[in-house]
């Protein structure tokens, strides 16, 4: 028996470690990213409601909005973010939908990530969702489609999946086609 016949084990074994190793690791990561939860809720303006009613999945906080329960008609994304920073930390939440961006203008240079990592301490087993929101009405009739990406591409930067149906360019306040599609899209998601 030659020297090599005698280290064939330890290959062979070596081998097993390596490939178990890789294995339980991508087994990790896999599930590290599957929200534990399907429990989901939906945040944000006054968008958030129509979305709501068309989900049979993403339900609201509350049906009046206000601080606590992160949603308010009228507000823009540093109100959405004051209200994170007071909601208790949440272990049981699968998915937020978050609703925001029309009443800002679509200005990409608001605090996107500083709502994104707060969201993530107070949902810290959570996974995020975004819904482009609405323009060509009130003070957005100027934006543009190319405006709205720009501000949500800076979501998926920081690990939020921007849904692809936008509400559009339509004044949102009631039940509009888009709601219903983005409402299947959020239940698609939900598993």
């Amino acid at each position: 028996m030659s020297k090599k016949d005698n280290l064939l084990p330890y290959y062979i074994g070596g081998g097993l470690v390596i490939a178990i190793s890789i294995y339980l690791f991508y087994s990790f990561m896999k599930n590290s990213k599957k929200p534990k939860s399907n429990k989901a809720i939906i945040i944000g303006d006054s968008q958030t409601p129509y979305i709501a009613k068309q989900s049979s999945k993403a339900k609201l906080l509350g049906a009046t909005g206000g601080e606590s329960v992160l949603w308010k008609g009228g507000q823009n994304l540093k109100w959405l973010f004051d209200a994170v920073k007071k909601y208790p930390v949440t272990e049981d939440m699968g998915y937020v939908v978050i609703s925001i961006g029309t009443n800002g203008g679509f200005n990409t240079k608001e605090d996107i990530p500083g709502l994104i990592s707060e969201l993530k301490r107070v949902f810290p087993n959570a996974k995020f969702l975004a819904v482009k929101g609405s323009w060509g009405w009130g003070g957005n009739t100027n934006k543009t489609e190319t405006q709205v990406n720009a501000y949500y591409d800076i979501f998926r930067k920081w690990g939020v999946e921007v849904l692809p149906t936008p509400i559009g360019a339509v004044e949102p306040h009631g039940d509009r086609p888009s709601y219903k599609k983005i409402g299947a899209e959020i239940d698609a998601k939900i598993k």
